[in-house]
């Protein structure tokens, strides 16, 4: 089954789903991310799941 995050750029904006590579996280975490526009800063809305 896959592992992914929800992931939110802006505070009114959408989020985007990630792979977190085996690693967990927490929402309301910060993390760095690989997008389609290079590495991305963005904050943990949904946890692993």
């Amino acid at each position: 089954m896959a592992n992914i995050i929800g992931v939110r750029f802006k505070k009114p904006g959408k989020i985007y789903f990630f792979d977190p590579d085996g690693k967990r996280v927490q929402k309301g975490q910060h993390v760095i991310v690989e997008t389609s526009m290079g590495k991305e800063y963005g904050e943990v809305m949904i946890a692993n799941r």
